[in-house]
């Protein structure tokens, strides 16, 4: 699959690697991760899009965002579905390649690379690499490790195969070193217990559904962003009388409701698809206009969970 990005990359100027928005540390990790490889490999112009001020990339290596030059561009979309979840603008490149692992909704690129069962982009990523018989530097090899483990929850999920270890230990022989990034990654500290115990004290459950909700006075009384209190969705997760599980914050700069959807068996990405997102059958995004919606979110998945 390398092939088809470095049989052409040599006829551009630049190149523009994507990912979509909201990002999560798979978004980042297959974004940067081919970022630095393809700084360390190729003479062109290496250019990030996107907002780059989440909390995640304090996990990362530093790096420049570039400058957009005149000229011939190559662009990569990195682990984004459909072409309206693309964090940037597409019509800049002259040919674009789509890297991903969701379900196959829109092949939006002249080349798509779509691996339907990879468990995370930064898998699929790595494993061109490694078949390419190609050495990474450290930096590269660390972001798709932390996009591995963080879209796998450590190779938890039902969609680590073979060719997730197999991407990892590819990853290990290029230097990672597990303990340095599980540190800072899964390190707990007082705001940490803070959020566990405000959510283990309002959390709200409608037959085998439970979710928490935070609003913007939330979280700022809770001292995080919107995007690290997404990240405590999983604390509801180990209770056998929950069947599908959700974290919805506030975003009030948009006047929006971000929702994470997660389940152990039953598949929510049809009902996040009802509601502006999407995702995996297990883990999926959604937004909701207004708290008004949040009854009929909660009604759409009643009747899944009785299937």
């Amino acid at each position: 699959m390398l092939d088809k990005i470095f049989n052409i990359k040599d006829i551009y100027d630049q190149i523009i690697i994507y990912r979509h928005v909201n990002p999560d540390l798979d978004a980042f990790g297959s974004q940067l991760g081919l970022y630095y490889a393809l700084k360390d490999m190729c003479h062109q112009n290496i250019i990030l899009l996107g907002d780059m001020t989440s909390d995640l990339l304090d996990y990362f290596s530093p790096f420049e965002i570039g400058s957009i030059n005149a000229g011939k561009t190559l662009g990569i979309v990195c682990d984004t579905a459909n072409r309206d979840r693309i964090d940037g603008d597409i019509t800049l490149c002259d040919q674009v390649i789509k890297i991903d692992h969701h379900l196959i909704v829109d092949s939006y690129g002249d080349i798509n690379i779509e691996v339907e069962n990879a468990a995370s982009c930064s898998e699929i990523i790595a494993l061109m690499f490694q078949h390419a018989h190609l050495d990474i530097p450290i930096e590269a090899a660390n972001a798709l490790y932390l996009g591995i483990v963080g879209e796998s929850n450590r190779f938890l999920y039902s969609a680590t195969s073979a060719h997730t270890f197999h991407a990892a230990a590819y990853l290990l022989e290029q230097g990672v070193k597990i303990t340095e990034l599980y540190e800072p990654l899964y390190m707990k500290n007082e705001i940490d217990l803070n959020v566990t115990k405000y959510i283990y004290n309002h959390y709200h459950q409608v037959d085998k559904i439970a979710y928490y909700y935070l609003s913007d006075d939330d979280l700022k009384s809770l001292n995080i962003s919107r995007e690290k209190g997404s990240s405590y969705v999983n604390t509801l997760a180990d209770f056998e009388q929950f069947d599908v599980w959700m974290a919805i914050t506030e975003y009030k700069e948009k006047g929006i409701y971000r929702v994470s959807l997660r389940s152990r068996h039953i598949p929510v990405n049809e009902v996040a698809s009802q509601f502006h997102g999407g995702g995996h059958a297990f883990a999926s995004g959604a937004t909701l206009n207004s708290l008004a919606e949040l009854d009929n979110l909660l009604n759409c998945l009643k009747e899944i969970c009785h299937v």
